[in-house]
């Protein structure tokens, strides 16, 4: 009981941490607005790859979003917690519900993928890298700005999202999946090219929740093996819950 008490609790305190760490660090002029919120985007994404060491069941799953929600939606309507906290995500000039939709991203892949973890890796790498490197380099090199419904993201942005996703499939796939090479490319093209297309006619954080929905579903479709990855997971769930234990 008291360790799994422990592990519902690990996200929303992290999340805790990381937004308190990086709005004082922006409150003080250290990093840029884009680049503090990127840094959260990254810090949460890549600590996200943990979480299906401790939250293997629905109930926890579903506790901790619960106390991450509760959290997210407390600093966007108080104004004390959004002083101290919610100046990483708050202080942009455009609406955005971006933190809510990666809660639900991450909760939603962690209940669908418990028996296939390269299906939970991938996406969350993809929104926590591709799409955080996109923005900052768009930002920092805004070439080829473009129109329509894309408004407000570039070329450069969107040949980034793309090649850091392609590496991502390509690696995820080519280290953990029995997969021929021929295989592995094609699918790797395919998410990259989908997750890109998706984040460029996204706005105000939806992304957050198409880029790993778009990817889970092409994953879902690939003719994966079963249980890619799973010898791995398993291995580290076991040296967690062994640490756990000694608490």
């Amino acid at each position: 009981m008291y360790s799994t008490l422990i592990a519902i609790a690990i996200p929303p305190v992290l999340l805790l941490l990381a937004m308190g760490a990086l709005s004082r660090i922006g409150d003080r002029g250290l990093v840029a607005r884009e680049l503090k919120r990127k840094a959260l985007h990254i810090s949460i994404g890549l600590t996200a790859l943990s979480f299906p060491l401790f939250l293997n069941t629905a109930s926890t799953i579903i506790a901790a979003l619960g106390l991450v929600m509760v959290w997210l939606i407390a600093v966007r309507h108080n104004a004390g917690l959004r002083r101290r906290f919610g100046t990483v995500l708050h202080d942009i000039p455009r609406e955005s519900f971006g933190e809510i939709y990666f809660a639900i991203s991450i909760a939603s892949l962690l209940l669908l993928t418990q028996n296939e973890p390269i299906f939970f890796v991938i996406p969350i790498l993809i929104l926590a890298l591709a799409d955080a490197f996109a923005a900052i380099v768009g930002k920092a090199f805004p070439v080829g700005p473009l129109s329509g419904i894309a408004r407000g993201k570039t070329t450069a942005g969107c040949a980034t999202f793309f090649v850091v996703a392609f590496a991502i499939s390509f690696w995820s796939l080519e280290s953990f999946a029995d997969l021929p090479m021929v295989h592995v490319l094609l699918v790797a093209t395919v998410l990259a090219v989908t997750t890109c297309g998706a984040e460029a006619l996204s706005h105000r954080g939806i992304d957050n929740l198409i880029v790993p929905a778009m990817a889970y579903l092409i994953l879902l479709f690939s003719n994966i093996p079963d249980g890619a990855g799973k010898t791995t997971m398993a291995q580290l769930q076991l040296g967690f819950g062994a640490m756990m234990a000694g608490l």
